[in-house]
């Protein structure tokens, strides 16, 4: 009989409350969620250059900048798809977002990055508005990014502008950086790609990425001097928006009405789909720009 009892007595201690909690510890352990390796440095896409977004639409069913430097919005006929990290912006012939109040931090970019995901298709009858920071005083605004209808339909021709007044003999107004010619895009559409731009004050320099590679660009491109630069020609140096009156997401600020005019019959609504659209106050790094691409491409 003792001998059965210090059986019975050892049993009861293996059924301890201490040795089952022990027995789930271990299990967590072992269910515990793997660490994602790090990309480029960053765990995370809000990670990359956090100190100079100054601008984040993720369209989680929401025209929400989670960074509060644009506000007031209004949407028109706007609806939601799937995108590249969640859902996504889903433009049509007559979709546009308004917004009613650009911060400082936005206004007083000396230099710019803008990334986007979009995932469109070849349009005829004019250029197709993906964003643009209006000016009250001038018909193309300050800063904006278009694609243009282009033949053959396979081909992207985007263009990009910025507001630049060096001095008073240069007025870098009505004038683009233009993806055409030899530097069309191609294989854009059908499909979501990585979209940035950035332009640096400081070199007077710009570029532009796909899908995290960055285009290999002419001078004529990619330095954005007044003159020839081996000549001794003088850089745009820093962006210099001014009249900035709100910002428009799918559209031209003519869509906006008053002060503008009528938009003229070319100027087109976006009628693909945009995903994660960021603006910075500076121009990111080559490596930025990467683990951007795959960090968001991840979910991340």
């Amino acid at each position: 009989m003792k001998k059965n009892k210090y059986i019975f007595l050892f049993a009861s201690v293996l059924a301890s409350p201490f040795f089952v909690s022990c027995n789930e510890d271990s299990i967590d352990k072992v269910n515990a969620p793997i660490a994602y390796e790090a990309i480029g440095g960053y765990e995370s896409s809000d990670d990359v250059a956090a100190a100079n977004l100054v601008t984040k639409f993720s369209f989680e069913n929401s025209i929400a900048d989670s960074k509060n430097g644009i506000t007031g919005g209004v949407g028109t006929n706007v609806t939601y798809g799937n995108g590249i990290k969640g859902m996504a912006y889903k433009g049509s012939s007559s979709s546009f977002i308004a917004y009613n109040a650009v911060a400082s931090s936005l206004v007083d970019v000396k230099s710019i990055t803008v990334s986007m995901w979009i995932n469109t298709n070849p349009h005829t009858g004019g250029a197709q508005s993906l964003f643009m920071l209006p000016k009250t005083t001038d018909f193309w605004g300050n800063i904006f990014s278009l694609i243009e209808g282009t033949s053959p339909a396979t081909t992207m021709l985007v263009k990009n502008h910025v507001q630049k007044d060096v001095m008073p003999s240069i007025a870098w107004s009505g004038q683009f950086i233009e993806h055409g010619g030899t530097n069309v895009l191609t294989n854009m559409f059908g499909k979501w790609k990585h979209v940035v731009w950035t332009y640096s004050g400081a070199s007077s320099t710009y570029s532009m990425y796909i899908d995290g590679q960055k285009l290999d660009l002419p001078a004529s491109i990619s330095k954005r001097y007044a003159s020839d630069p081996l000549t001794g020609g003088v850089g745009y140096g820093d962006l210099a928006n001014s009249n900035v009156s709100k910002f428009i997401i799918g559209g031209f600020q003519q869509h906006l009405g008053t002060p503008w005019g009528a938009p003229d019959g070319w100027m087109l609504n976006y009628t693909g789909m945009m995903d994660e659209f960021r603006i910075y106050n500076a121009a990111l790094s080559d490596n930025e720009v990467v683990a951007l691409f795959k960090l968001e491409k991840d979910n991340r």
